[in-house]
């Protein structure tokens, strides 16, 4: 599965951890804050990777009710 994600480090502004893009050919691309430290990047990485593992991607809901249901339902942290 993590064969079609790919990752790229960007300075983003300091309340942007994250975020992830569904690609037109299927595959995805995280880009995680080059401003942050390792550790914060690794937590971000897996928050995404389970975004992806989870199909929030498909769903018809919007980014706050996905994100309330990731944390709440605990297979993401961060």
């Amino acid at each position: 599965m993590l064969d079609n994600v790919f990752v790229n480090l960007y300075d983003l502004p300091a309340t942007v951890r994250s975020f992830v893009v569904h690609n037109a050919d299927q595959t995805y691309t995280i880009v995680l804050n080059s401003r942050l430290s390792r550790e914060q990047n690794l937590i971000s990485y897996w928050h995404e990777i389970g975004h992806i593992k989870n199909g929030d991607y498909e769903k018809q809901s919007t980014a706050d009710i996905i994100e309330i249901n990731a944390h709440y339902n605990g297979f993401i942290s961060g």
